[in-house]
C-alpha cells in the first residue's frame, strides 16, 4: 500500500473495529492480481468498510460531482477514488476502470449502481457486466451485513451496530469474441447472484 492510502486504511481499520466490531469471512479468497470486486450497496459506509476488509489497496468509484470542493479533489484521489459520471454513459471512465484491471489493480464496482432503499439486494446494472467482460479479470463477490443498520441511506447520524463482511469466492466472466448486452446483463444478474449466496 502506498503511504497515505496505509494511514487512512489503518484509520478506517481502528474505527471499524473498535466501534463496530466488525468480522471478516473468507479473506484466503481474495486473489492476487487484477480482480474487479463486487458487493452489495446498503451505506456510504460500504466503501470503506470493504476496502478495510480485502486488505489489499483497491479503486472506488466516486461520483465527479464529489470531487468539485477544493480539500475533495485532493483528498479523494489520495484515497484512491476514481471519478465516474453517473449522469451519463461515461465510456472514457469505464475505459479507465478497464485498463486499470487489465493492468493488475482490483477495483470495487457496485453492481447496483446505488444503495437499496431497504437493505435488500437490488437487480444489477448492465455496466457491471461490461467492465468484466471487458477487463477479463476474476470477480470476487462481498456481502456487508450491518451498514444498512449503521447508515443507511435514511440515517443522518451514524449508528452503532455490529458489522460482518463476507468474501465469495472469485469467478471468471465469460470470454471470446461476439459478447454483447445479453451478456453483460446476464452477467451482472449472476454477480447479483453469488452476493446472494453469502449469507
Amino acid at each position: 500500500m502506498r503511504p497515505f492510502y496505509r494511514f487512512a486504511y489503518k484509520i478506517v481499520e481502528a474505527v471499524t473495529l473498535n466501534l463496530f466490531h466488525a468480522r471478516i469471512e473468507g479473506r484466503e479468497n481474495v486473489p492476487m492480481g487484477g480482480c474487479l470486486v463486487v458487493s452489495n450497496h446498503v451505506s456510504f459506509f460500504d466503501p470503506t468498510t470493504v476496502g478495510w476488509a480485502i486488505g489489499r489497496e483497491m479503486y472506488f468509484l466516486a461520483r465527479k460531482t464529489l470531487f468539485k470542493p477544493p480539500v475533495m479533489d485532493w483528498l479523494l484521489p489520495h484515497c484512491n477514488s476514481l471519478p465516474i459520471d453517473r449522469d451519463n454513459a461515461d465510456l472514457p471512465g469505464l475505459r479507465r476502470i478497464i485498463n486499470m484491471l487489465k493492468d493488475g489493480e482490483m477495483v470495487l464496482l457496485f453492481p447496483e449502481g446505488t444503495r437499496s432503499p431497504d437493505g435488500s439486494l437490488q437487480a444489477a446494472e448492465s455496466g457491471a457486466g461490461f467492465v468484466a467482460c471487458k477487463a477479463q479479470v476474476p470477480i470476487l463477490p462481498v456481502r456487508v451485513f450491518g451498514t444498512f443498520e449503521a447508515l443507511s441511506r435514511h440515517h443522518k447520524m451514524l449508528t452503532y451496530h455490529p458489522l460482518r463482511i463476507v468474501i465469495g469466492k472469485p469467478f471468471l466472466p465469460p470470454s471470446g469474441k461476439g459478447l454483447g448486452k445479453e451478456d453483460y446483463e446476464a452477467l451482472a444478474k449472476r454477480m447479483m447472484e453469488e452476493i446472494g449466496k453469502l449469507e
